[in-house]
């Protein structure tokens, strides 16, 4: 019988001490009433935690005791309040607009590829000297024409012929310049004939 009685308190003070609540309610913007969608609602140093739905409504459940109820949401001052938890509660929560200014940024760039304005440009592709000594050469000599193939977008003009077509043009569309001087046609010597 000892037993029984001793097993029967234990169990009951176990029971208490497992005892949870729900506080539960809605979160609305101070300034217009309306529903936050999305605020984070959590009992700090702990982890529980819920978010709102998109009718601002929250429930969150805990053990009995004494908490701190953090009610936070991007563009919000975040709300910070005691709560005891001894029963379940029903709480509607009015967060106000915070303001915040941020950092300045500076953005800047390096004076070593400086694009001119005055020039119009579509696109510029730059076969550097270095890249082209690394194509295979035929006869000693390479190719300037094929290396410019191998960029992305170009193609050959056919079989036979020493153009090429850049994202689907022509191959009359091309502008070719050799030190700053028009190359009219690149498939003759001196590219004038």
């Amino acid at each position: 019988m000892k037993n029984l009685v001793l097993l029967f308190l234990i169990l009951t003070s176990l029971l208490s001490a497992q005892e949870k609540h729900t506080i539960s309610g809605t979160i609305k913007d101070a300034s217009n009433g309306e529903t936050v969608f999305g605020a984070s609602v959590y009992f700090k140093d702990t982890t529980i935690g819920v978010m709102s739905n998109e009718y601002g409504f929250f429930s969150i459940t805990a053990p009995k005791g004494t908490y701190n109820l953090v009610i936070s949401y991007l563009g919000y001052a975040d709300m910070d309040q005691e709560m005891i938890l001894d029963k379940d509660q029903k709480i509607t929560f009015e967060i106000s607009e915070s303001s915040t200014t941020l950092n300045e940024v500076v953005i800047t760039t390096s004076d070593t590829e400086l694009v001119s304005i005055r020039k119009p440009q579509m696109s510029v592709s730059k076969l550097k000297m270095g890249t082209i000594k690394k194509m295979p050469a035929v006869l000693g000599e390479i190719d300037i024409l094929k290396s410019i193939q191998m960029l992305p977008g170009v193609t050959n003009s056919g079989e036979g012929t020493s153009g090429f077509n850049v994202r689907g043009g022509a191959a009359d569309q091309n502008l070719v310049l050799l030190d700053e001087a028009i190359i009219y046609n690149t498939s003759h010597l001196f590219g004038f004939f």
